[in-house]
């Protein structure tokens, strides 16, 4: 096989790789969740939403959050350093929770494929 063939063969490879994967990642953060709310890490006194960690590290000025999640539209999770509001500090009895959205924000909607459960999610 000639050099020239060799490299097309690698373009072809990586290219479907890549497309793979932008498939993939469509079936989790912006699309359809089994959970009921979005769990995400809130400054008490700003209202603004902290990285994850914040929570994780029981810092004093910080606190989970949750935000309904529609089973009928997208609902707009904000990015870290974003005012938070429309939610709950408490998670209602029997309902679960996404965590790990994105700190970058996103949306997310109920139904479909992705993440559910208290623990689970997808993100950095």
């Amino acid at each position: 096989m000639s050099v020239r063939r060799r490299r097309a063969s690698r373009v072809v490879s990586i290219g479907v790789v890549a497309a793979l994967a932008a498939s993939l990642t469509g079936c989790g953060e912006g699309s359809g969740v089994d959970s009921d709310y979005a769990k995400i890490c809130r400054d008490n006194a700003t209202q603004k939403r902290l990285p994850d960690d914040d929570c994780n590290n029981h810092g004093g000025h910080a606190a989970w959050y949750y935000l309904p999640i529609s089973s009928n539209r997208s609902t707009k999770v904000p990015a870290v350093g974003d005012s938070v509001s429309g939610g709950t500090s408490t998670l209602p009895s029997g309902k679960t929770a996404k965590s790990g959205i994105s700190s970058k924000g996103s949306s997310v909607s109920k139904g479909g494929f992705g993440g559910s459960g208290e623990h689970g999610g997808f993100g950095g």
